[in-house]
């Protein structure tokens, strides 16, 4: 069995950094949640690049400084930025340039600023003197019309600094299903996910490639961490411990609850048997009890054959249990 990888909690400026743009691929991934397609992001230049429909992509700079107030390396970091997002404008697919940061006046040295935190800019809202220095640093040919400006609250200890991405993330679980008590359980799956993907890398070249599918089945996995109740599992099964096989198998119950085309093809033969079914509200039961046998070559790995066909069943009864929820998050995300 491989070696389980730990992740990275240096705490040094370039792990701050790469902490900083893991929060603000998490930001941006939300505010394209329907639109997405995969999810990139590379360390040695602060990239983060989105897939969008038709092939289109979202670019993004992401520079942070650790104390709020700091304003030495603005400009510098500005310079940096717009030189990058003018490399990326050259590609011909980009439809939106994004310089994300939490630096309190991101395009200047000096403290004073008209910006906030929490808020995005476009271009045609800058000031006057604002487009025109970001007009000096692009090239020629920069389109100003694709650039926008956000700036995040990214300060603290651990995970306090992430607490404006949680908001982000409540806001997305209530347009999707209705109930924010996931936010920090799936802020802290989304960071470990991102980091774990990136943890072999030194810091300066981590590198992250995700599929949608790979960032949002862990929403569904949260939100299912607790299979069906003792007496939904009595209802298809006669083994009388219940919490052991929910304790021995719980990696075993994660993979599957996340793995798309083994939902797909419960759901997929559940919801064609239950048309011809008399009693459709509590067909999952009969379902459950004479169709689990069909997975039974998935899991010939667990000897003990009660276990195997208790834990089949748990498997079963639960992603049908769960078929509404999982409809809410696809519908949410376009998947």
């Amino acid at each position: 069995m491989a070696r389980k990888k730990t992740v990275d909690r240096n705490a040094s400026p370039s792990a701050y950094g790469w902490c900083f743009q893991v929060g603000a691929g998490i930001s941006l991934m939300l505010d394209y949640v329907r639109d997405f397609s995969h999810l990139k992001m590379e360390g040695v230049s602060d990239d983060i690049e989105i897939t969008l429909g038709e092939g289109k992509k979202l670019y993004a700079q992401a520079k942070s400084v650790t104390q709020i107030g700091y304003q030495r390396t603005a400009a510098r970091n500005l310079t940096d930025a717009i030189k990058v997002l003018s490399e990326d404008a050259h590609n011909g697919d980009a439809v939106k340039l994004v310089y994300i940061t939490n630096i309190a006046n991101p395009l200047s040295s000096s403290m004073p600023s008209v910006f906030q935190y929490g808020h995005s800019y476009e271009f045609s809202v800058l000031p006057t003197d604002a487009k025109k220095k970001i007009r000096e640093k692009g090239d020629k040919k920069f389109p100003t019309d694709k650039f926008e400006l956000q700036i995040i609250n990214f300060f603290g200890d651990g995970e306090n600094k992430f607490q404006s991405i949680k908001e982000k993330i409540k806001e997305f679980l209530h347009e999707a299903i209705g109930d924010t008590s996931y936010s920090k359980p799936l802020l802290n799956d989304w960071f470990k996910t991102f980091m774990l993907n990136a943890s072999d890398k030194p810091d300066k070249e981590k590198k992250l490639d995700l599929s949608k599918k790979d960032i949002v089945y862990p929403v569904i996995a949260i939100i299912i961490n607790y299979p069906i109740s003792d007496v939904e599992f009595g209802k298809v099964s006669d083994y009388d411990n219940y919490l052991e096989i929910e304790k021995e198998f719980r990696k075993t119950i994660y993979e599957n609850t996340c793995d798309y085309e083994f939902i797909a093809n419960v759901l997929g033969d559940f919801l064609d048997k239950r048309n011809n079914a008399t009693d459709k509200a509590n067909y999952k039961y009969e379902f459950t009890k004479n169709e689990w046998h069909n997975y039974e070559n998935e899991f010939i790995s667990i000897g003990d054959t009660d276990k195997r066909q208790a834990l089949i069943k748990l498997l079963i009864l639960t992603i049908i249990a769960h078929n509404s929820t999982f409809n809410r998050i696809k519908k949410a995300v376009n998947l």
